[in-house]
């Protein structure tokens, strides 16, 4: 196994425990505990969304180093990362204060779908077959 497989597989460890975590913080405070008023938000953002987001990302990102193939296609994922750890923040801070406007939500909808597209983008282009300069 090389070094590329290694850091896919650990980058896949870590989104699959984080995801875990959220589902396990979900049992815990929506079924065990019951907190379902609009004061536990908060306590939603910062031991569900944020983590199950990073564990998305991680899973993606282990993904696409186990199969990449063009460097290319690294820029397109590079900015998908950002866009989508730049969404995920934002989207914890606004679950840490009171409801505010719907609009400022589907700004950061918008910056996902945004990473989503990138991400497929990225993932075209690796999968492009090479071209064979043979003459």
């Amino acid at each position: 196994m090389n070094l590329k497989n290694s850091i896919g597989i650990t980058a896949l460890v870590i989104g699959a425990i984080l995801i875990m975590y959220s589902a396990y913080n979900v049992n815990e405070l929506l079924f065990l505990e019951g907190n379902t008023s609009e004061t536990d938000i908060p306590l939603y953002s910062s031991t569900v969304v944020f983590p199950i987001f990073l564990g998305i990302l991680f899973t993606i990102d282990g993904t696409i180093i186990c199969g990449l193939s063009r460097r290319s296609s690294l820029v397109f994922h590079f900015l998908a990362n950002m866009i989508w750890l730049l969404a995920s923040y934002r989207l914890f801070l606004l679950l840490l204060e009171p409801l505010s406007s719907r609009l400022v939500f589907y700004r950061i909808f918008i910056f996902f779908m945004g990473a989503i597209l990138l991400f497929s983008i990225g993932a075209i282009v690796n999968f492009l077959p090479k071209s064979n300069n043979t003459q």
